[in-house]
């Protein structure tokens, strides 16, 4: 019964890596690119003020900030993807400890930085 569901998870990795994660990750960027617009657009909030949103923002994502300065901020985090290690289950979890070791070692965090 394992071999069977194991034989499923390659096809099903494939899917939603290809067709649901990498068609929402121009909607994830979005989010941080509306939330700077909407601060550009912000006449209320002071430099340090708006500095300390996107600080806040970025902690409530789960990034780590990277550098800040007095006006701008870079954050950081990695995204784990089920789907890829859907793909490595899938031919018999020698591709789950390959992209463990992908995941750990190679893989570029997301970066995002607000400038005020």
């Amino acid at each position: 019964m394992s071999q069977v569901i194991m034989l499923f998870l390659f096809p099903i990795g494939v899917y939603f890596y290809f067709f649901v994660e990498r068609k929402n990750r121009p909607l994830y960027q979005k989010v941080f690119d509306d939330f700077q617009q909407q601060m550009d657009d912000d006449t209320i909030h002071t430099n340090e003020e708006k500095m300390k949103l996107f600080e806040a923002m970025l902690h409530r994502n789960g990034y780590t900030i990277v550098s800040a300065t007095r006006t701008s901020i870079v954050g950081q985090k990695r995204i784990f993807l089920m789907s890829l290690l859907a793909m490595g289950i899938g031919v018999y979890f020698v591709g789950a400890v390959i992209y463990l070791m992908y995941f750990f070692f190679i893989q570029k965090p997301h970066r995002v930085e607000f400038k005020v």
